[in-house]
């Protein structure tokens, strides 16, 4: 005879706080209506702005990168231009987003649990192939209205420090229509 124990119950997730400086997680953003917003390009590559999602709090835009072909990609061996540029430029892809009145977010991730003293602009994440990338960036707080500017280089493949910009008042027009679906801080069902 077979004996057979029941599991245990299993117990629900910690509640996780959310941070007002994070990406939202119970909301659908409005979109802002822009057409592609080019940098600057290279010979060897180009970078543009494809799209901007707007939330009650911040803010992500799309960036694309594409490599010409026959340069070598990503993930190839770079020609010996493309490694002095590495030397020179230590952050491979640095971007940055500079306020009407002055702020600057610069690339990378807020430390610890207490409310950034200013903007940040995180990664989102993003993929694509050796010649061909889409990446996701996260910023907090909305922008004033006024002339926001994106800021990158990819000194790799000959791309020095660039700029694109927008009014950021469409950007807060598109937040007004984002749809918040539940409170954010609301605990997840519990299955019985």
């Amino acid at each position: 005879m077979r004996l057979s124990r029941k599991s245990p119950a299993a117990e629900p997730p910690p509640h996780r706080l959310h941070q007002p400086w994070n990406p939202p997680e119970a909301e659908l953003p409005g979109l802002v209506p822009i057409d592609t917003l080019h940098f600057d390009r290279s010979e060897q590559a180009a970078v543009a702005i494809i799209g901007i999602a707007a939330y009650a709090r911040g803010f992500e835009f799309s960036l694309a990168r594409r490599i010409r072909p026959g340069t070598p990609g990503l993930d190839e061996d770079p020609t010996p231009e493309m490694l002095r540029r590495r030397l020179r430029e230590p952050e491979d892809f640095p971007i940055s987003v500079q306020f009407s009145d002055g702020r600057r977010a610069v690339s990378g991730r807020p430390r610890g649990d207490s409310e950034p003293t200013g903007p940040i602009l995180q990664s989102r994440g993003g993929g694509g192939t050796s010649h061909s990338q889409l990446l996701r960036w996260w910023v907090w707080p909305l922008p004033p209205a006024g002339p926001l500017e994106f800021i990158c280089q990819w000194q790799v493949y000959g791309i020095g420090e660039t700029r694109a910009g927008i009014d950021g008042q469409v950007i807060l027009d598109a937040a007004r229509r984002s749809v918040q679906l539940w409170p954010e801080e609301e605990d997840s069902p519990r299955a019985d």
